[in-house]
């Protein structure tokens, strides 16, 4: 169920309605997020709902074991009730082709129960590291057997067939489920939190599945943390005015940004990626372009929905970008571009590997494994493990040749920091590019033949495509340059109410009017 769709508008109507009859009961409210979350993400297979709720039971009981406490016998009935109740009634009408999913439920079953009481007989310590590394190997499990399972039998067999051996794998034919890598180091996050004593754990199961299945974020982010986003479903939330209003135009600006920016330069992007081979060097380059602007786009109109949504219904989501293409270096980059996975990568990989505490090598090799892994994070592909290792290879750079000591303070108005700012931002905005690049190839045998016509010559052929490029983004370079003079993200109801009605029915009228005719997924759907 896409957010650009009349089918989500339906849902989200009925949805809403509901919610705000139920606004003085939290609890039924929580319950109806819980459904109506599930409804939504069952939208795309029903089957794939058993494993959102797998890994709400999981870690439910894990939080709870990670804390030192042992879960009760409450705690344990509830989550594996739940458990097996709701993956009976998401697989009910699939139930005769799809009741091989149920056996991994009840080794799951057995599996809770059965730490649970060699959890009894552990010291605290012990019982607290079983749990964390529990909720560790079902989450990150089903990562490696959904997500890169085919990929690396593919590429051992490979290795293999270079050395000359016919190794024979078994591969799995399945579907990648929709955002299961940003709900599983959602609740990761989680289980990782308590064991670190930064949070306590919650027994309101109701509360806890929300959290883990809250649908405006739960297929593309923001990853959220349980400090910031499961309080807030322990408290009343009043629907008000001014977060209606915000939340509507918050919404309109992410669906313009994805419908006419995003999709509109999809077509000129994917035509040439699908034949490099075909375009001159000048069309090779604008596609380039044209996805980096795609990108941003598509990826920050649906965290904008996403925020506008939660907005709507009472909660207050995090920023997750904030103009990332202004950035002067690979660290600013990574403050600004998809903050909740970059700082979830910081905080959970990058400082327990060492951070920057050892010496400065320990400290490359910990910024290069932490960007490898999370170019992997976004898919098995060579090219995104290769995407991953070029931004880890410019962050060590930049770190080496210690620019962010000598750049001018972001922001000063003086001639020489105008200028070398604004180089610093052209520098990195091309580096990001080639990032780019690399992530859009999809495989290695696309990026050679991309690189090999770079060759091919017929610069100037590139000028028809970069006009449609300017014609798609230029109301996002006004916007953002009214973001940058004001230093504030959300600008438009500070403006006169001539213009607000004026830029109100551009943005209709565009959305209405141009863009294209079939809804496209949002390109982070796949990770």
């Amino acid at each position: 169920m896409l957010f650009q769709t009349i089918q989500f508008f339906a849902f989200f109507a009925v949805f809403f309605a509901a919610y705000v009859l139920l606004q003085r009961h939290r609890s039924w409210q929580n319950a109806l997020i819980v459904l109506g979350s599930y409804i939504f993400y069952g939208a795309w297979d029903e089957r794939f709902l058993v494993l959102i709720i797998a890994s709400t039971a999981m870690d439910y009981v894990a939080g709870i074991g990670a804390s030192g406490r042992n879960p009760s016998t409450k705690n344990l009935s509830l989550a594996t009730g739940f458990l097996v109740i709701g993956s009976l009634i998401a697989l009910w009408s699939t139930i005769g082709t799809s009741a091989q999913y149920l056996l991994p439920v009840l080794l799951l079953v057995l599996g809770i129960w059965g730490i649970a009481a060699i959890g009894q007989r552990l010291a605290e310590p012990a019982r607290k590291k079983m749990y964390l590394i529990a909720s560790l190997v079902l989450n990150l499990g089903l990562l490696a057997t959904f997500k890169y399972m085919n990929f690396f039998a593919d590429s051992f067999e490979q290795l293999m067939t270079g050395f000359g051996y016919q190794p024979s794998f078994v591969t799995l034919n399945i579907v990648l489920p929709v955002g299961i890598s940003f709900y599983t180091f959602q609740t990761l996050s989680y289980s990782i939190d308590i064991y670190r004593g930064k949070i306590k754990p919650t027994e309101n199961l109701l509360n806890f599945s929300a959290f883990v299945a809250f649908f405006p974020q739960l297929v593309a982010g923001p990853i959220e943390r349980a400090a910031n986003l499961l309080p807030q479903f322990a408290k009343d939330r009043t629907i008000t005015r001014e977060r209606l209003e915000s939340g509507a135009v918050l919404f309109a600006w992410g669906l313009f940004k994805k419908v006419f920016i995003a999709d509109n330069l999809a077509g000129i992007a994917d035509g040439v990626f699908a034949n490099p081979q075909a375009a001159t060097s000048g069309e090779l380059i604008v596609a380039v372009v044209a996805f980096t602007f795609q990108i941003f786009c598509d990826f920050s109109g649906y965290s904008d929905m996403a925020r506008a949504l939660a907005r709507m219904l009472g909660f207050d989501l995090m920023l997750n970008f904030n103009i990332p293409y202004l950035a002067r270096t690979p660290s600013e980059f990574w403050q600004r571009w998809h903050i909740s996975l970059s700082s979830w990568l910081k905080d959970y990989l990058y400082i327990p590997l060492g951070g920057n505490r050892g010496s400065s090598l320990q400290t490359y090799r910990n910024l290069s494994l932490t960007m490898i892994l999370g170019g992997l994070w976004h898919g098995a592909s060579l090219t995104f493990i290769l995407w991953g290792a070029f931004h880890g290879l410019i962050l060590v750079i930049y770190r080496l040749a210690a620019v962010d000591d000598w750049l001018p303070r972001a922001g000063q108005k003086d001639i020489r920091a105008i200028a070398i700012n604004t180089t610093a931002i052209t520098v990195m905005f091309v580096l990001t590019m080639i990032g780019w690049l690399l992530f859009r190839a999809n495989t290695m045998d696309t990026l050679s033949a991309y690189l090999h016509a770079l060759g091919n010559g017929g610069w100037y052929k590139g000028w028809a495509a970069l006009k449609d490029v300017l014609f798609y983004i230029w109301p996002l370079l006004l916007v953002q340059a009214i973001q940058t003079a004001k230093k504030k993200l959300e600008v438009f109801r500070e403006m006169p109410a001539f213009v607000q009605l004026n830029m109100a029915l551009f943005v209709l009228l565009c959305i209405v009017f141009l863009q294209p005719h079939e809804p496209a997924a949002f390109i982070y759907f796949e990770f």
